[in-house]
């Protein structure tokens, strides 16, 4: 480090020690913030990847405030942080003008940008201009961070691993603490629903957390020796893998339990090679068969009366009851909704965001449950493809649609490129399945627009596009 930079190290250090004490003595305290927020400034401009990891370590320690002011909720330290390298990294490419086209072909990013371009003439079409533009921006500067800054950044495949350890070490953190104190309270289904509080707002966005992680704990465990990771690293990962399978079982979260059970059956698909065009028209296939068969389907669901409970085995088994189980039967109310909603706005739907404001009249008094209500509380659509729909239209739900199988396109590519390295054939396999335990969950829930889900979603896209795209340049970027 130059004498100058110690220089401005040594004075920023002074200036910050005086601005805090100057705060204090004043009660101005969020005067005595402003150091902390320089502070992030420098590093994220002097130190923009290890900054960027920093976040990813920290977003599962966050914590959620409903209103900072003006009723605006926001993550604490995260949201904040995140806004400092958004800026920093949209300033840095208009003045750079650095596009690299080629990147831009790549289906996966094609179908982020076709979904970008949507939204904005969706959000301005929207019903609620405000509410569309906040969501706009959200959505902006997560993929701008997490799946464009972290490609970059993954051109050195050595941040690759930093970032999956970087997450594990924090998911671990909160995990192991829900785990202790759901212990002392018997790991009770009651607890279970809000344990994990204030970290995570309820267990199924907890649980839908860590289900991204389960996989990559598993290989870094069981195949460590291709990452470089020694004996100890391998037994602290094989420890998290099972912390994370038990605080996703006493979570009780029955969405997160068929997404890792789809998890490991896509697992065998892959160990057969399926390639990934066999695997759509059987997707197809048993899309058709269920409309065609729905009225079969329907009448066998009913049958089922099993509601939630303590023990596991009828908790799961509570989960196709859609005759007697409030939480079933108000998620088929909310997908009507969307339903009705997309028929009201088939182009450009109501706008991103919208759903929880706009749902209420389009419930119908038959399809009302113990727990409906005309709030926009109890969560949102309940689905991420149907929320899609309703908000942005036909085209904005085949884009987000498009994005999820380009991303799974893009890391089957990988995994069965005999060329290429065993690590990356493998961390490509666990990638993948770490991105499809949330697009099951999503049939189920959409939490695309939290932080917490936000930024292992892109953050796994990113990967995958890295691993497919910087493929020819190992020598000076191997772990």
């Amino acid at each position: 480090m130059s004498k100058k930079e110690n220089q401005l190290i040594f004075g920023f250090g002074a200036f910050s020690i005086l601005i805090g004490i100057a705060g204090i003595l004043m009660d101005f305290y969020l005067v005595a913030l402003l150091p902390f927020g320089l502070g992030l400034f420098f590093l994220c401009y002097y130190k923009p990847a290890f900054y960027v990891l920093l976040i990813c370590f920290l977003v599962p320690l966050s914590v959620f405030i409903d209103d900072v002011g003006g009723g605006l909720g926001l993550s604490i330290p995260t949201e904040p942080m995140i806004w400092i390298v958004f800026v920093m990294y949209v300033f840095q490419q208009v003045l750079t003008g650095k596009f690299e086209l080629k990147f831009m072909k790549m289906p996966l990013v094609l179908f982020i940008l076709i979904n970008l371009f949507w939204m904005v003439l969706s959000a301005l079409n929207s019903t609620i201009p405000l509410v569309s533009i906040k969501y706009l921006l959200a959505r902006l500067w997560f993929v701008s961070v997490f799946f464009f800054f972290l490609f970059k950044i993954f051109q050195n495949q050595n941040y690759i691993r930093r970032y999956f350890s970087y997450m594990l070490y924090g998911t671990a953190l909160v995990v192991g603490f829900t785990l202790i104190k759901h212990g002392a309270e018997g790991f009770s289904r009651g607890w279970g629903y809000s344990i994990m509080q204030p970290f995570f707002g309820d267990h199924t966005i907890y649980s839908a957390y860590i289900a991204f992680f389960v996989p990559i704990a598993v290989v870094f465990a069981m195949r460590g020796n291709w990452f470089k990771f020694t004996i100890l690293h391998r037994l602290i990962f094989a420890g998290i893998a099972l912390v994370l399978i038990l605080g996703i079982i006493f979570s009780f979260t029955r969405a997160s339990w068929i997404s890792l059970i789809a998890a490991i059956g896509f697992y065998i698909i892959m160990k057969f090679k399926v390639k990934f065009k066999h695997l759509m028209l059987a997707l197809g296939l048993i899309v058709a068969v269920a409309f065609i068969k729905q009225d079969q389907i329907l009448y066998s669901l009913e049958s089922n009366k099993q509601g939630s409970a303590d023990d596991l085995e009828s908790h799961a088994a509570s989960v196709s009851n859609i005759s007697t189980d409030p939480s079933n039967l108000e998620r088929l109310n909310r997908w009507q909704c969307a339903v009705l909603m997309f028929k009201e706005k088939p182009v450009f739907g109501f706008g991103p965001g919208t759903y929880t404001f706009q749902y209420a009249p389009f419930q119908r008094p038959e399809s009302l449950t113990l727990i409906s209500t005309n709030s926009g509380d109890l969560g949102n659509t309940h689905n991420e493809y149907l929320n899609a729909l309703s908000e942005m239209g036909l085209i904005g739900a085949l884009s987000w649609l498009g994005v999820f199988l380009a991303s799974i396109y893009t890391g089957m590519s990988v995994a069965y490129d005999e060329s290429k390295e065993s690590w990356k054939r493998s961390l490509a396999t666990a990638t993948v399945l770490g991105l499809i335990t949330y697009y099951i969950h999503a049939f189920l829930n959409n939490f695309s627009d939290f932080d917490k889900i936000a930024v292992p979603l892109w953050g796994f896209m990113a990967v995958l596009a890295a691993l497919k795209y910087y493929q020819n340049q190992e020598q000076s970027n191997s772990f």
